[in-house]
């Protein structure tokens, strides 16, 4: 018998939206004009 792979039996599988969350993440940084400014992303 081949052990099992994938999701964990009993687990529900949890959608994460990575594409959008992605899109967001790039948005908030280098939009123009970005929600943080120079200061904030330096301390990042």
């Amino acid at each position: 018998m081949e052990p099992r792979r994938g999701s964990v039996v009993g687990r529900q599988k949890v959608h994460r939206d990575r594409y959008s969350s992605h899109h967001r993440l790039i948005a908030d940084y280098f939009d123009d004009p970005p929600v943080y400014n120079d200061n904030i992303f330096r301390k990042r």
